[in-house]
């Protein structure tokens, strides 16, 4: 069959676009032509019976280089020629800065006149193709933003060239070749183009760029891959659907159950604990964990450097349990200490923020421990930074914890003493709140549950719970329960209850 020449164009390009499915008259639209090699002038000459085909790469209506490719796909480029985009006059199209259409950027000169034949007129192409990788060279494994000396004439100077342009586009999809170069091609346009902006598209199996999925799968199936684009991850930027699914927070039963109204605990939430000196919070505390232990089997972790374990904590964790000697296998399965020296010899060891973490990470991955207590975060060796105040510090720290206990799903609960003057002007000792911890605010504002523990009469043998912090529905809301205390079993009991229960029973409620 003879082959009529279209607009300088002859047989070997007509050849090789109709095998490609490409549309000879877009081809011409774009002013590509056929050429031979003149060797002594090192340049492409016009030839209809050449085996060279030419593609013109414009500005401004102006060609300012040209890329040469031989049937046999040698592909090089005019010398001198300007680096910038194959079809670069669409960057100015004013629907791509309103929105209402994406530049489509692919990797060579077939796949973006496959592209336009498909209805996708702003469509540009890379001027030399993907970035060559070294062997065994992650294409994800980016390497810092470029010298800007460099960018401006290295393998990107095309985007450097038409970064004014590329600023004004509001939406990009990436359509480059799906292999390891074109992965390393498309991170690199995506890191300088902005993850925010860009889309990326899916080819179907057997097909690693735009012009493979006309030959395969015609028009619709080019328009099914560019019109089904999807958005980059953006770090820290997420859909709804995105949101892997999770079961709804469970809260727990805190084991008295006018408690149970006000207070829900929950795992992985941060608690704080605040109240005068000598009226109860560690103790409340300690009965909070054996009420946790007994009704749902939790273990935990306790740093406590102001109370040696031995016989402090543990005679009081006896009482509680109301067993003395026979409740230390009880002891033994509920509850490990954090502490620098079991033998109780060293006085003088500080202990920081960081090395507590870590001992109560290791106490997650050794006993699988559900909650940590730190009593009082005021015995902690703050090592703050130079440039840091206080209230920096304790903000930095308790996002620290924070995310420590999100991590591993365990319920942190500090306990700080309060700091500012708690006399009144009558010389009567005032309510405690969470403001009167050092650091004020950070400890109101970022705690999941504030909790004051008080007791408005020393002569009495009660206490007064105040939630005075809930900051999500469902784990309680603010409010004040009273309760008794039993100072010879170290034991907190709902008032109304007190003689209910023996000393088996103390957990029964």
């Amino acid at each position: 069959m003879t082959v009529v020449p279209i607009r300088g164009m002859g047989p070997k390009a007509i050849e090789f676009f109709e095998s490609r499915r490409l549309s000879t008259e877009t081809a011409a639209r774009f002013g590509i032509y056929t050429a031979r090699w003149d060797y002594e002038r090192k340049e492409a000459m016009p030839d209809i019976d050449g085996n060279i085909i030419v593609f013109p790469f414009t500005e401004y209506g102006a060609t300012v280089g040209e890329k040469y490719r031989t049937p046999d796909k040698r592909i090089w480029q005019r010398t001198g020629g300007r680096r910038t985009f194959y079809n670069a006059d669409a960057l100015d199209d004013p629907a791509l800065e309103t929105g209402q259409m994406p530049l489509v950027i692919v990797e060579g000169e077939p796949d973006c006149l496959a592209a336009i034949d498909c209805g996708f007129p702003l469509t540009v192409s890379v001027p030399d193709g993907a970035p060559a990788l070294k062997d065994g060279e992650d294409p994800n494994d980016l390497p810092e933003a470029l010298d800007p000396k460099t960018e401006k004439t290295g393998k990107f100077e095309f985007l450097y060239l038409n970064r004014d342009r590329l600023r004004r586009v509001r939406r990009f999809i990436i359509a480059v070749d799906n292999d390891r170069q074109g992965q390393r091609l498309a991170a690199e346009l995506v890191r300088r183009l902005s993850p925010g902006r860009c889309s990326f598209v899916t080819y179907p199996d057997g097909c690693k760029d735009l012009n493979a999925v006309l030959m395969k799968h015609g028009v619709d199936g080019v328009v099914r891959v560019l019109n089904g684009a999807q958005p980059y991850p953006v770090r820290g930027l997420y859909r709804l659907s995105e949101y892997p699914p999770t079961e709804e927070v469970r809260t727990f039963g805190t084991g008295w159950h006018t408690l149970d109204a006000v207070l829900r605990p929950w795992l992985g939430e941060f608690m704080v604990v605040t109240g005068i000196p000598g009226h109860g919070k560690s103790t409340w505390v300690l009965n909070l964990l054996a009420n946790m232990a007994h009704l749902h089997g939790w273990r935990s972790a306790l740093f406590s450097p102001e109370m040696p374990t031995v016989p402090h904590l543990r005679d009081k964790l006896r009482r509680i349990r109301g067993g003395w000697a026979s409740a230390d296998p009880w002891i033994e399965e509920h509850f490990t200490f954090i502490d620098g020296d079991p033998s109780g010899t060293d006085d003088e060891q500080d202990f920081n923020m960081e090395w507590i973490i870590d001992r109560a990470t290791d106490a997650v991955l050794r006993d699988g421990i559900q909650a940590f207590v730190l009593d009082p975060f005021n015995e902690v060796e703050h090592a703050r930074r130079r440039d840091e105040s206080m209230t920096e510090y304790i903000g930095r720290t308790i996002r620290m914890l924070k995310r420590w206990g999100r991590l591993y799903n365990v319920l942190t609960i500090v306990i700080a003493h309060p700091t500012k003057d708690i006399v009144g002007r009558d010389g009567k000792t005032r309510h405690v709140t969470l403001y009167d911890i050092e650091g004020s605010a950070h400890w109101f504002n970022k705690c999941d549950h504030g909790i004051v523990v008080d007791r408005p009469d020393a002569n009495k043998d009660e206490a007064e719970i105040r939630i005075s912090k809930v900051r999500f529905d469902g784990t309680g809301r603010k409010g004040m329960v009273r309760m008794g205390f039993d100072p010879e079993r170290s034991r907190f009991t709902l008032l109304d209850e007190v003689n209910r229960y023996d000393d088996q029973e103390v957990f029964s409620l």
